[in-house]
């Protein structure tokens, strides 16, 4: 972003301590400042518990899918076994099968998202170049605004999403349309294969 000497009109993210660290460092680097007095700090954008939806649903999955067991065994360092587990407990959660009184359900927490997209318009003039340091939750409800995405299709997406991956979105007549998704060319220029991570 220095590089190409972006600079943003506003800079917004959630509370989450991966969210605000990581918007410092972006606004020390472009901004030349990291002491985050101009970063607006929005719970909008905080990302789901997924840890927590995942584990309440954990003795149902096994009593339906004995296979849940095993998978969890090899959560750690199988990535297929984690994908197992997280895509079906998420689906349960967005289809509505399954909430718990502890979390919030999927449409509460889409219009939470939704809320702090229109709040970013609200509070910035038409043509304004604003970043959202937020997480891969939060990205995938603003590609289903965009773009019409089931929940479902929403859960899978979340998977693909990259650690400080980049995504472009603009806001025009009340409609919001993708731009770019996901991109990585920052983290590819540094010829590090293990800085491509993904949770």
């Amino acid at each position: 972003m220095a590089a190409l000497e972006l600079k943003f009109d506003a800079i917004y993210s959630g509370e989450m301590e991966r969210q605000t660290d990581t918007a410092a460092l972006v606004m020390e680097k472009i901004c030349g400042r990291g002491d985050r007095q101009q970063l607006v700090i929005r719970p909008d954008f905080n990302e789901y518990d997924a840890h927590t939806i995942v584990r309440l649903q954990i003795p149902t999955m096994i009593r339906e899918d004995p296979q849940i067991a095993n998978a969890l065994e090899r959560l750690v360092t199988d990535g297929k076994a984690l994908k197992m587990v997280f895509v079906r407990a998420m689906t349960a959660w967005v289809s509505g099968k399954w909430n718990a009184p502890e979390v919030e359900t999927w449409p509460q927490y889409v219009d939470r998202v939704r809320t702090g997209i229109a709040t970013v318009v609200q509070e910035n003039s038409p043509g304004s170049d604003v970043a959202v340091f937020t997480s891969g939750g939060a990205i995938c409800v603003a590609m289903l605004l965009a773009l019409g995405l089931s929940a479902e299709q929403c859960i899978l997406l979340a998977l693909q999403t990259i650690n400080t991956g980049v995504s472009v979105f603009h806001y025009s007549d009340g409609e919001l349309s993708l731009s770019c998704f996901n991109s990585r060319a920052h983290l590819d220029l540094r010829k590090d294969p293990t800085l491509i991570t993904y949770r």
